[in-house]
């Protein structure tokens, strides 16, 4: 058969991957001029390689390592532990964080905060003040969105304290998606090609594109659901499905780099009151660190407050003031969001629903659904966006 992917974003790319291996034929539709879609690494002037995207490889990250060992690709551990941001701008009393965690494992285990928000469950708890702030705002980080937002449910894993690294591919998360798209073969992968209709009929499906239309026995969707609308279907999805797509939210975050005249120590600091985190990490050789300071922050509320419409400066004076150690020079500084991608228009998905998760994780006759939103427990996440891929390759090919 012959199968079009519309998407090549690590999803796309690994279910093309899957449908090749199984004997068929891929050819993948990516809108942009190059292959990674949320995942797009850049090395700045000064030699540092950034993340524009997504960054971290999390523990339970298994078919993401998988691919990276049987692709050739070595782990960036930097340095930095992701479980463990030191918070500034509140008072946290010593053992205050932990104690704060550990209620917080104690109250998720009774199963009464079920459709309850992360918010509800904090102002409940006997917690120290300025550990709730803090576990407040780094929730709120983590997921781009308010803790109204985000069910009670997530907060174990969004807040959890340790010392495992979270890496990523050694020169860049992107050399994934390249030496995936290198795997599936560049012929097969057609950069610059938007889909814009995507028509079943008879026994196949005419996906309709700027360059010209291209038939195919199926189709695998890989794009997020936040782009899905811009696609025309023939005949018009059914109500259940677009119902699904509707019902998947998403987080806003942006990521901002400034080059540094020289390599600093490993290091990670939580802005509490604005809500951001930064850190520096070490080379993607594991030895001298990068000349770089990188921060993430979430939540619409959190962009107003750094003024990330106007540009990387107001948020660059905001982190020199949260890191008066490093030499900040806001000029320099570089930013990154995912609502201005025209492609993504939005970060990741927050706690997509359950039932819509079932709904698009089905095989609609030709079409199948593929995307970090549906990648269960690893959702938001490059891990979500590779078992996703696979899972709906191994649906559509039956």
């Amino acid at each position: 058969m012959r199968v079009a992917v519309v998407g090549a974003g690590l999803a796309g790319l690994a279910a093309a991957d899957a449908i090749l291996a199984a004997g068929h034929e891929p050819v993948v539709l990516e809108a942009r001029g190059r292959v990674g879609g949320r995942v797009h690494s850049r090395t700045l002037d000064n030699g540092a390689v950034v993340e524009m995207g997504a960054e971290f490889i999390l523990p339970g990250c298994t078919e993401l390592r998988a691919l990276a060992d049987r692709l050739g690709l070595g782990l960036w551990d930097k340095g930095m532990r992701y479980g463990r941001r030191e918070p500034r701008g509140v008072e946290v009393p010593p053992g205050a964080l932990a104690a704060a965690v550990e209620a917080i494992g104690a109250a998720l285990a009774g199963g009464a905060w079920e459709g309850r928000s992360v918010r509800e469950l904090l102002a409940a708890l006997d917690v120290e003040p300025g550990a709730r702030e803090a576990i407040l705002a780094r929730s709120e980080v983590s997921a781009a969105a308010s803790a109204d937002l985000i069910p009670a449910g997530e907060l174990a894993l969004l807040v959890r304290v340790g010392d495992l690294p979270a890496p990523g591919i050694a020169g860049g998360n992107q050399l994934l998606a390249e030496a995936l798209a290198d795997a599936v073969g560049r012929g097969r992968v057609r950069l610059g090609e938007p889909v814009r209709a995507i028509a079943t009929r008879g026994d196949g499906v005419v996906v309709g594109t700027d360059v010209g239309p291209v038939v195919a026995d199926r189709c695998l969707i890989a794009v997020p659901a936040t782009v899905i609308g811009t696609i025309r279907f023939e005949p018009a999805l059914p109500d259940a499905i677009a119902a699904a797509l509707a019902a998947i939210a998403y987080g806003h975050a942006a990521k901002l780099f400034v080059p540094l005249p020289a390599p600093v120590e490993p290091s990670a600091t939580l802005a509490v009151p604005d809500r951001y985190w930064a850190w520096t990490a070490s080379g993607a050789d594991g030895g001298a660190s990068q000349p770089l300071v990188s921060a993430f922050t979430g939540s619409t509320a959190a962009l107003e407050r750094l003024g990330v419409d106007s540009g990387p400066g107001p948020w660059a004076e905001r982190l020199a003031a949260l890191r008066p150690d490093l030499e900040i020079d806001p000029g320099r500084a570089v930013l990154s969001t995912w609502d201005d991608d025209e492609w993504a228009r939005a970060a990741y998905s927050v706690a997509p629903p359950a039932a819509a998760v079932a709904e698009l994780s089905r095989r609609h006759g030709r079409i199948a659904f593929a995307g970090e939103h549906l990648g269960g427990e690893m959702s938001a996440l490059m891990e979500g966006a590779i078992r996703s891929g696979q899972a709906a390759a191994a649906r559509l090919l039956g």
